[in-house]
């Protein structure tokens, strides 16, 4: 009992720093608060949002400045197709890619969630992450070039007008797998052989690729800047191998979220022991906690981009 409380607590404090916000700070209900009571309150739910908003700056600073930067290399590699300059655009794209998968959205809570679940490998954690971001990249690929040339589109007006419907149909299909995830962990908690089961459930191919693909048709916003700037100097080619290594530098990213919830999870599984009861427990809540999760972006995504 002692382990399985013990395991709960560990499994609360990684739930909360995983999926701090700065947007959701708790407020009081109160109109009597004091001022020490107040600030105590703002240290007890605002710590990870503070510093979660305070590495986001960081982020936004550090790709403005790379923005700038590439901005240069791409004229200057107008003028010189072969120079250094092509190089060090491929290397900056890369960097860059994995800064912009620091920020909101990209996968990283999805991959998160789905390892929290099931049983993962490193091996496992580090394709899933790249797949998604691949897909993501793919789906900004498609729709800037499809806007360019078929509708004569360019820049943030492609990715606005073309995306729209491809990124409400996969806020709605995130939330649908949410619902498959969380039901189908409920009903493996009441079922009689859950104790064999529910344990050692691992992560298959076959729920990876669905859940990658799923997540990551919302087109890469990074991935269309990048390339709708690439084809307003008529370098589309550059443009496309800028937008492979940016890809795997948010793949290195994601998948860096990954290895943390299977490595988690197995530390959590670990102070449970070989007692099957807290095994199965353990493996119920970290499913529904992952099911609640992904409902919750997916819904939250509808919500922001109806406002």
């Amino acid at each position: 009992m002692r382990k399985i409380c013990i395991t709960i607590l560990l499994m609360l404090v990684l739930a909360t720093a995983a999926y701090a916000n700065p947007f959701t700070g708790q407020t009081s209900s109160g109109t009597a608060k004091t001022v020490e009571q107040t600030v105590q309150q703002q240290h007890e739910a605002g710590y990870f949002a503070l510093h979660y908003s305070k590495v986001l700056r960081k982020v936004n600073l550090a790709q403005r400045t790379m923005r700038s930067k590439m901005t240069s290399l791409g004229r200057e590699i107008k003028k010189h197709p072969s120079g250094k300059a092509f190089w060090a655009f491929m290397l900056f794209s890369f960097l860059y890619g994995i800064i912009h998968a620091l920020g909101p959205g990209h996968g990283k809570s999805i991959v998160f969630s789905y390892f929290l679940g099931r049983k993962g490998t490193l091996l496992k954690g580090v394709v899933m992450g790249h797949l998604l971001t691949a897909v993501h990249t793919i789906s900004a690929i498609v729709v800037v070039l499809g806007a360019y040339f078929l509708l004569n589109l360019k820049g943030s007006r492609a990715l606005s007008s073309a995306s729209e419907p491809l990124k409400m149909t996969s806020y709605y299909l995130i939330v649908g797998l949410g619902i498959f995830i969380l039901l189908h962990a409920l009903y493996e908690a009441f079922s009689r052989n859950r104790k064999k089961a529910n344990a050692r459930k691992e992560a298959d191919n076959k729920g990876i690729i669905t859940v990658s693909v799923i997540s990551g048709l919302v087109p890469c916003p990074g991935v269309a800047l990048l390339l709708s700037f690439a084809l307003s100097l008529d370098l589309l080619t550059t443009g496309l191998l800028g937008a492979f290594f940016f890809t795997l530098g948010m793949g290195i990213t994601t998948s860096l979220f990954g290895i943390i919830s299977i490595h988690s999870r197995s530390m959590l599984m670990h102070v449970a022991g070989k007692s099957s009861t807290a095994a199965a427990f353990l493996h119920t809540s970290f499913s529904v906690i992952a099911g609640t999760v992904i409902i919750a972006t997916g819904w939250l995504l509808i919500a922001t981009s109806q406002c």
